[in-house]
């Protein structure tokens, strides 16, 4: 993984699953929002200038990254209950050093437990929460920089 800042950021709360509904069209709850918001004033102080975004088509990470600013992209391979071999080539073919990935449960905590070196499983990540991992000049695995959630930066 060349990518040496890799920003995790995990979906504000959305609203629940309604029967027959499609898991992608949730839309984040008014805490929701509040989070995204709190989480986006975080990221503008700190995040690099020239940090690529790539986003989930799920509504709630749209939703969630649109307070944090408009220059990112969408990408299928970050949907909901993806596996994480996608995830692994996306970073390991990508020319940025810092990327910024925004999706969901369980591949967010799978990619974490993965880059840090861990043992097989997920690292629990909560709603709206942000993970950032640096990659030292040795090589992998990565470090933990900082986690944010929305409830730590009121």
């Amino acid at each position: 993984m060349p990518v040496k800042n890799l920003i995790l950021w995990r979906h504000a709360e959305a609203e629940v699953l309604m029967h027959g509904a499609s898991d992608l069209e949730r839309p984040l709850t008014a805490k929701g929002h509040k989070q995204a918001k709190q989480m986006s004033a975080w990221l503008k102080k700190y995040l690099p200038k020239q940090t690529y975004v790539l986003v989930s088509p799920a509504v709630r990470t749209r939703e969630t990254v649109d307070y944090w600013g408009d220059d990112w992209q969408e990408d299928t391979r970050l949907a909901p209950e993806r596996p994480l071999e996608p995830l692994l080539q996306i970073l390991a073919q990508s020319p940025f050093e810092s990327m910024m990935l925004v999706g969901h449960q369980p591949w967010i905590g799978e990619l974490v437990a993965h880059a840090l070196g861990l043992p097989e499983g997920q690292v629990s990540i909560k709603k709206g929460a942000v993970w950032w991992l640096r990659l030292p000049k040795s090589g992998p695995p990565y470090k933990l920089y900082s986690v944010q959630s929305p409830e730590l930066i009121k």
